[in-house]
């Protein structure tokens, strides 16, 4: 397993406060050939981007991990039976793929402390050769979506 001490979240697939919160960085440039991933609390939608997707060979089934101690989160290609399994939906011809988990959404801005008002990105590193992509969630910036 990429995280050692990583723990699987449970969700659905469909199409805080003040101080040093991770993600206050700006930045408003995105090359869609990077990895990444975006979190919107308002909506509980989660945008996995397509370079994401491509990496894992856009699988049939995904699950997401979490390391909350290191503030590490990965999507791993998984089997149908494997702990936290979600079934990827049908591909549309955009350059994301939205993913619904107000569980994990809610989860990420109380671990990250972010802007609840605020939809974050953040740059993933991908390992093809074991279908997952990493996301170091201390490198999130924010993105205004509104």
């Amino acid at each position: 397993m990429l995280l050692c001490s990583s723990m699987i979240i449970q969700g659905t697939s469909a199409p805080f406060g003040e101080g040093d919160r991770m993600g206050d960085e700006k930045n408003t440039y995105w090359d869609i050939k990077q990895p990444g991933i975006s979190f919107n609390l308002g909506s509980g939608r989660i945008a996995l981007y397509r370079a994401t997707l491509e990496i894992m060979g856009y699988p049939e089934f995904y699950r997401f991990l979490f390391n909350q101690g290191k503030k590490m989160l990965a999507i791993q290609r998984c089997g149908i039976d494997d702990p936290g399994a979600h079934k990827l939906p049908r591909i549309i011809k955009r350059e994301t793929c939205d993913v619904s988990s107000k569980d994990l959404v809610r989860l990420m801005y109380r671990s990250c402390r972010w802007n609840p008002d605020m939809t974050y990105r953040i740059p993933g590193v991908g390992y093809p050769d074991a279908f997952v992509v990493a996301f170091d969630l201390h490198k999130a910036f924010e993105i205004n979506e509104k």
